[in-house]
């Protein structure tokens, strides 16, 4: 079960006669921050809840570093970003969130998505107009946002997000075979086209079941016992 958070910036839920359920962020002291609850009013669709939990989250590490939403500027953002688990070229500040996990990739887009819409609405509200021009850019649209596009093809330009981080690319490793099932194959190879597959891949370092030359080969492998299939 949740704890509850004393003595720092909250998520509270509002309840309203209607049955409707708004999030807000409190102070220690009990107060609603109104920036954060003015900018939350403001998003649909269930996106204020999940909102809320990160821009708190973004909102401590600011009274952390001694910051706050009118003075941070855009390397402040980077930092942050950084320090829940985005790529970052350089210190991004003494340890924070400690014992917790960094944010999943997915939870990156949506805290990058979060704090730019947070901070164009200050910027709309007179505060820290220039970090909010630094964030309105443009981007040209791939072939795969004109497909998801009504009209995609007379796209010109779409919304950029600088803080948003590059999506990490896993290359899975090939299943390499086990020790010594070259030299059993040869073994039991009779084939001579066999044979010289064998060996041709094996001195050409591409000895791999997921290689694309050995599945073109035909033959298969057993990793755990070397043998033929």
């Amino acid at each position: 079960m949740r704890k509850p958070v004393t003595g720092d910036l909250r998520v509270q839920e509002v309840v309203f006669p209607s049955g409707r359920v708004a999030c807000t962020i409190l102070h220690p002291d009990g107060e609603a921050d109104r920036l954060a609850g003015g900018f939350l009013r403001t998003c649909n669709g269930g996106t204020d809840r999940a909102y809320a939990y990160l821009l708190v989250d973004h909102l401590r590490w600011l009274e952390f570093e001694s910051l706050s939403p009118e003075t941070v500027t855009m390397r402040d953002l980077s930092r942050y970003m950084a320090a829940v688990g985005a790529e970052y070229a350089g210190p991004y500040g003494r340890p924070w969130r400690a014992g917790k996990e960094p944010y999943s990739q997915s939870s990156l887009d949506s805290a990058a998505a979060c704090l730019k819409r947070f901070c164009q609405f200050q910027g709309t509200r007179g505060a820290n107009q220039e970090l909010a021009g630094e964030l309105d850019r443009k981007r040209l649209p791939s072939r795969a946002d004109r497909r998801r596009m009504f009209l995609g093809h007379v796209a010109r330009e779409l919304p950029a997000n600088p803080l948003r981080p590059a999506p990490a690319v896993r290359r899975r490793h090939p299943k390499m075979l086990a020790d010594g099932a070259r030299e059993t194959l040869l073994d039991d190879l009779r084939s001579p086209r066999n044979r010289m597959i064998v060996t041709w891949l094996g001195d050409g370092g591409m000895f791999s079941e997921g290689h694309p030359l050995w599945r073109r080969s035909g033959l298969r492998v057993s990793a755990a016992q070397g043998l033929m299939e």
